[in-house]
């Protein structure tokens, strides 16, 4: 017996019951911070003030508060609502998500990273060789006017070809390449990944040329149909092998199906000699205001006038920008912040922006848009203060009562400050925010000489954007 241990004494109840209850003050003694903390946030997140409306990093509108009405409570979306708003505009909204990405990408590392399916679409068919071509300066007249002059200018020369031609785009023989969803990323620059429906391609193509057609006699319709930085800056070979749809066929394709009273202005060649210079953003979906300048300049040689060169505009020098693919990009800290270039026009020129599509228009100065868009962060936007349904130019300048509509998406507003140079009055209608006067209400009533059509490639071969054309084209 005395080779077994003793065995412990029993313990009484007041000493389990003492030690149970020193135990349970510990506890709530640990964990009163993080219930605090906690009650602090969640009284924090439904403070309405701190919620925020937009997103800077999505370029969008976050989610309302739902207006209550009694079917939406019955049926129970009213607090599916509620719960999508709440989602969707939590305090710090941005600024979480950019630290999830960022604590992401510490997850392993890979030449190639790809989210979402990557496609090129529809392939580009070949070209009718006996389809009519689209009018040039050389086969179709310009139409007389008042003053000959200023309207009928001679045609100018083409620009030589240099020889031999040196390739100013990307050299991707050292670069790491990334794909994100529809975002390209090589080195310090990213491009859009692009592709080709021919169902749009067509339709655009049949809304472009049914507006030539209701305005055939009254003015011109130009179609300036502008590509992504990843066709002019991406070699061809390279954008073949990772699954691009070439827009320069694109290009070729949509104009082969306009009609010939439809002017189509090539996008694609007059800034194909430049892209050592900087026509497209690095972080932006965008071209430049000198890219645009560089379509402008074709546009003006096809239209009977004289560019007026960007050395007579002011220029003013935004930055740092970062635009929509550096977002899309998880704000890759490989991509290079951009610097915005805007030009505001000689002359005595004055801009007016309508926002409630009832042709009334409020005056905006130069200046206060760019010290607007500064305020608010996305410095792209200090061309026309942002897309409005309609913004006009009016040049004192000029008196001889000219006007010209350009119908756009984004791509068009650093475009349009170059038509104040040869028009008195110039419209500049976003068709995704217009809607107060079909296309021929528009130009009768406003006694419009030349329609042009200035949209990205995408928009030209999506639904939406074909839908919304057939709205106004009427």
């Amino acid at each position: 017996m005395d080779d077994y241990p003793e065995k412990n004494p029993p313990v009484s109840r007041a000493v389990l019951r003492r030690e149970r209850e020193r135990r349970r003050r510990t506890a709530l003694r640990r964990s009163a911070p993080f219930f605090v903390t906690l009650g602090l946030v969640t009284v924090l997140a439904w403070l309405l003030p701190l919620r925020p409306s937009a997103s800077e990093r999505e370029k969008r509108e976050l989610e309302k508060f739902p207006s209550f009405s009694l079917e939406a409570l019955l049926d129970g979306s009213y607090f599916s609502q509620i719960g999508l708003w709440f989602s969707d505009t939590f305090t710090g909204r941005d600024a979480w998500i950019a630290a999830g990405q960022e604590l992401e990408s510490l997850y392993g590392w890979s030449d190639v990273v790809i989210y979402g399916d990557l496609s090129a679409g529809d392939a580009i068919p070949p070209l009718d060789s006996t389809a009519t071509p689209a009018p040039s300066p050389e086969t179709t007249p310009v139409p007389e006017a008042e003053n000959q002059e200023e309207t009928t200018a001679p045609t100018a020369t083409p620009q030589p070809t240099p020889e031999p031609y040196v390739w100013g785009g990307e050299n991707l023989e050292d670069e790491e390449l990334v794909t994100l969803g529809a975002v390209i990323q090589i080195g310090d620059s990213a491009y859009t990944f692009t592709g080709f429906s021919q169902y749009y391609s067509d339709a655009y193509a049949a809304n472009i040329t049914k507006a030539a057609d209701l305005l055939e006699g009254k003015c011109r319709v130009f179609n300036l149909l502008v590509l992504h930085g990843t066709t002019l800056m991406l070699p061809r070979e390279y954008r073949e092998e990772i699954g691009c749809a070439p827009e320069e066929d694109i290009l070729d394709y949509v104009n082969s199906k306009l009609g010939d009273n439809v002017y189509a202005v090539d996008t694609y060649d007059p800034l194909l000699w430049h892209n050592d210079e900087y026509i497209y953003f690095r972080t932006d979906h965008h071209w430049t205001a000198l890219g645009a300048w560089y379509a402008y300049e074709e546009w003006a040689k096809m239209a009977g006038f004289e560019p007026v060169g960007l050395e007579n505009y002011q220029e003013v020098v935004l930055e740092p920008f970062y635009g929509s693919l550096y977002y899309q990009a998880n704000q890759s800290h490989s991509l290079l912040a951009d610097t915005v270039y805007a030009y505001e026009p000689p002359g005595d020129v004055h801009l007016y922006l309508e926002t409630d599509n009832r042709d009334s228009l409020t005056y905006r100065g130069f200046e206060q848009d760019v010290v607007t868009r500064v305020i608010g962060g996305d410095k792209y936007m200090c061309f026309l203060a942002g897309d409005y349904p309609l913004c006009t130019f009016v040049n004192n300048s000029i008196t001889d009562g000219s006007a010209c509509l350009l119908v756009k998406n984004s791509n068009g507003n650093p475009f349009a400050y170059y038509l104040t140079q040869h028009y008195q009055y110039v419209y500049v209608m976003d068709y995704r925010k217009y809607w107060h006067r079909t296309l021929t209400e528009f130009v009768d009533y406003y006694g419009v000489e030349d329609v042009l059509f200035c949209l990205s490639s995408g928009q030209a071969q999506s639904a939406g954007g074909n839908e919304l054309l057939g709205g106004l084209i009427r």
